[in-house]
């Protein structure tokens, strides 16, 4: 592990092990720099020693602390609104990610930044939700047509103009096109069976509302982030899963049976691999749990994906001109995915030729601009 790699990973065992030990640390400002881009700002003032930063970069952290508070306590509360005016119709929501960790596990709440808040409801209970939705100010915002969201595992999101709040209303956990969305593991059956009380408010116990039992929820996340690499914001997958590992009673038994379908044991093993390799769960503990998994992923695929991670996560490195953020993507998905070892290899540079998600791969004018942004045009 090198030092940058130390340093964010000092700051993560922090907080997914709730370290008592107050005393502050010092991470390089090339590092915080990355923390706060990656939206692990609102943390940072509680833990580092900002002696050496300049007056700048120790006022930015301020107000990233203060920024994140507000906004947590913004949406937080927007959470409890929401949640109220659906139990009056019988209606029992289920909080998926970020919400549903950040007040039951996170040191403090706010560490946790969401850009939308998602919730599950029963796909008869949508009307309802909506009209409610429509009652509280919010209204429906997407620049994609109203034909996508019609086979989407959420209707068009919801955006409250006057406070910019947004909510996702789900009624599956992944669309139609993920290769998740037809397992077992995230049936609607599964998910009703591991629905567990969610306690948002220790001060409000009237309020019914569930999230994922810890075992698909460690699932959910590693598949909802692997399944296309994602680096701003990318941490919070790995965070969100150590938190659970280590502060609430696990039945792995169970866990790998979620894991070993097709795809989903890939993602899950990639991410929890990581948090070994990274001293964020217990090793000894956890090692064994690991090897019940029945990955597809070869020697070569868990390297390339630990390289990704490792650089462009954990180190916040920035997309260069040839290992740009779309050509990283195309390797990301070939080296997770279930096709044999030795065609990956020979299909890499094939696939990032003609990237095989474009329409326009075999388009001449297409190829010809890509050369140019190659030689000409900045790293980005």
């Amino acid at each position: 592990m090198n030092s940058q790699n130390s340093e964010i990973c000092t700051l993560l065992k922090r907080m997914v092990f709730k370290d008592s030990d107050e005393s502050p640390f010092t991470i390089s400002p090339n590092i915080t720099e990355w923390a706060i881009q990656t939206r692990l700002g609102s943390c940072l003032i509680d833990y580092l020693d900002t002696n050496h930063f300049d007056k700048k970069l120790t006022t930015s952290l301020n107000a990233e602390s203060l920024t994140a508070k507000f906004w947590f306590q913004t949406q937080y509360q927007a959470t409890l609104e929401l949640i109220a005016e659906l139990n009056k119709n019988n209606i029992t929501p289920t909080l998926l990610k970020g919400m549903s960790i950040s007040t039951e596990l996170y040191p403090k709440a706010h560490y946790r930044s969401m850009r939308d808040i998602d919730i599950l409801v029963k796909d008869h209970e949508i009307e309802i939700v909506e009209s409610i939705m429509l009652k509280l100010g919010y209204t429906q915002s997407s620049h994609l047509p109203l034909s996508f969201y019609e086979t989407h595992h959420h209707t068009i999101p919801w955006q409250h103009k006057k406070n910019d709040i947004w909510f996702e209303i789900h009624r599956k956990l992944f669309p139609q096109t993920s290769a998740c969305s037809n397992t077992k593991t995230f049936q609607l059956s599964t998910i009703n069976n591991e629905k567990i009380t969610s306690i948002i408010d220790d001060k409000n116990d009237s309020l019914q509302v569930y999230r994922l039992s810890n075992e698909l929820q460690i699932i959910y996340i590693a598949a909802h982030w692997a399944e296309s690499f994602k680096q701003i914001g990318g941490l919070f997958a790995f965070i969100d899963t150590a938190l659970l590992i280590n502060n609430t009673p696990i039945n792995w038994k169970k866990l790998t049976s979620f894991a070993n379908y097709p795809y989903i044991a890939n993602y899950t093993y990639i991410v929890l691999a990581n948090l070994i390799k990274n001293n964020l769960i217990d090793s000894l503990t956890n090692l064994q749990h690991l090897n019940q998994i029945k990955h597809s992923l070869s020697i070569v695929d868990v390297w390339v994906l630990n390289k990704i991670i490792s650089r462009y996560l954990f180190n916040g490195k920035s997309f260069g001109k040839f290992l740009s953020v779309d050509n990283i993507s195309i390797l990301w998905n070939l080296f997770i995915s279930n096709k044999n070892p030795f065609k990956k290899i020979f299909l890499a540079p094939i696939y990032i030729i003609f990237p095989p998600r474009s329409e326009q791969r075999f388009n001449i004018s297409f190829q010809l601009s890509r050369i140019k942004n190659l030689l000409f045009k900045s790293a980005g």
